[in-house]
């Protein structure tokens, strides 16, 4: 099936060299090159060429596509609405919300010239699939245009409940512009339902069946597609990383130490003061675990010129020296605080060296680094998932030891009972996370999102392409 695939970014293959991407870029570089599909993605690079040019390149079976942006609008479209203002919200911090009235306003430029660059490539019956709260408005930008196809869109980051949405001024001349996409779909049935509940009562939607609504003249179908990781792809590459030297130095470290891990980008919504001040407590409430456990937080910055990340960065320096100047000894450290990414694969060794994987957002739409981990473990002698209960992950992965990030006493109870869970319960717990994530893999969720959007190519809905294009 031709599918069309658009995102803020898209890989740059050039750079790869042979990595095993993460996150997001994992989930749609497969597809691409193992499917056919066409990726798009955006270029704010101040380059020598006009707005809306497009450069393709061929990638295994499938092509990107990168479209030339504005570079002066990029700025308050993304360190601006797309990040001061729209991912707070979704993230349920409207105490972090910012707002200016040019941030909407170039967000929009931003969505109509991805879909001039988006138009230059489909055809009119190409189905399309949008991810992300950074084209929220696209699909009615494409109708505009003329595009005739089925339009998905996916929000990667939790949907959260209409009195938060309602703190963002512009909330309802961004979100009415969804009745332009055939399909919506949600990491869990919480973010649905509370895009449901918002829909219903600010953008004067009405139920069209179990999981559609009649939306601005359209009938829009909702559903849940939980995403999944390539679990084999990281099974095999912590198999191989262990023996690496990288690996083996960590090890030797270590010495005796049992490894706690944590591996998140460098952002409020993912809970690390809270984590880091458990740390401090697990210390204090388990002073006889001194040298014989070691934290290891890899945190790679992102969004560095926003206020809120170079604060919160601040922050976590700060706790972090505090941590070591307390509990470290000559021989121990007690925090290995990295600011830096390093590639998947590697990323892979360590999650199989860590005992216990922590994993502690605040909110998050599903977090993908709780089944890397899982994913990574050694069967034989696998470690444990400590989770929070506000990842999408809790509502598959319940065999880990769910805790709530906001009470770091108990989450330094939770990690000390990892540590010193019998072996039995580990391979029991294990297995049936495991299950969990070969049940709900990467391929199964990029084929359920895209046969369902394929199937509403056999949805007429000649209103909606009237009132819309």
């Amino acid at each position: 099936m031709e599918m069309t695939l658009v995102s803020n970014r898209i890989i740059d293959p050039m750079r790869m060299a042979g990595a095993m991407p993460g996150g997001l870029a994992a989930a749609l570089s497969t597809a691409v090159h193992d499917t056919g599909a066409t990726w798009i993605g955006g270029s704010s690079e101040r380059q020598l060429v006009e707005p809306g040019a497009v450069t393709v390149t061929p990638f295994g079976s499938g092509r990107l596509v990168s479209v030339r942006l504005p570079a002066s609008l990029y700025r308050q479209f993304y360190d601006g609405m797309a990040n001061a203002a729209l991912w707070p919200i979704l993230h349920y911090r409207s105490d972090l919300l910012r707002y200016d009235p040019d941030f909407l306003a170039a967000y929009g430029a931003i969505n109509r010239a991805m879909a001039d660059g988006v138009r230059r490539i489909v055809s009119d019956d190409t189905p399309i699939w949008v991810h992300d709260y950074h084209y929220l408005m696209l699909g009615h930008y494409l109708r505009q245009r003329g595009v005739r196809g089925p339009i998905g869109f996916f929000l990667h980051t939790p949907f959260p409940h209409r009195s938060i949405l309602a703190c963002l001024p512009c909330h309802r001349e961004l979100l009415r512009e969804l009745s332009a996409y055939d399909l919506i779909g949600f990491q869990t049935a919480e973010d649905l339902q509370h895009f449901r509940d918002y829909a219903l009562s600010e953008l004067l939607a009405a139920t069209a069946g179990q999981m559609e609504l009649q939306l601005g003249g359209r009938r829009v179908k909702l559903g849940v597609f939980p995403i999944g990781i390539d679990t084999d792809r990281f099974s095999n590459a912590a198999r191989l990383a262990i023996a690496s030297g990288a690996l083996k130095r960590l090890r030797r470290a270590l010495a005796d130490s049992r490894l706690v891990i944590g591996v998140d980008r460098l952002d409020y919504s993912k809970g690390l003061v809270h984590r880091f001040q458990a740390y401090q407590r697990f210390f204090t409430d388990f002073p006889d675990e001194r040298r014989r456990v070691s934290f290891l937080q890899i945190t790679p910055p992102t969004r560095e010129r926003i206020d809120a990340y170079r604060s919160i960065r601040a922050e976590l320096a700060s706790i972090a020296g505090e941590i070591n100047a307390r509990f470290s000894g000559a021989a121990w450290v007690a925090l290995r605080y990295i600011h830096q990414g390093f590639a998947p694969e590697r990323l892979a060794g360590y999650y199989r060296l860590g005992r216990v994987g922590c994993v502690t957002p605040l909110r998050d739409g599903m977090n993908l680094v709780a089944k890397e981990y899982v994913a990574s473990q050694d069967p034989d002698d696998p470690g444990v998932l400590v989770l929070s209960q506000f990842a999408g992950a809790a509502r598959q992965m319940e065999a880990a030891l769910l805790v709530n990030p906001h009470d770091t006493a108990a989450v330094a109870r939770r990690i000390h009972e990892a540590l010193y869970m019998p072996k039995e319960e580990r391979v029991e717990r294990w297995n049936a996370l495991m299950r969990t994530l070969r049940s709900a893999s990467l391929e199964g969720w990029f084929s359920s999102f895209a046969s369902a959007l394929q199937s509403c190519s056999h949805s007429a809905n000649p209103v909606a392409r009237l009132s819309v294009a």
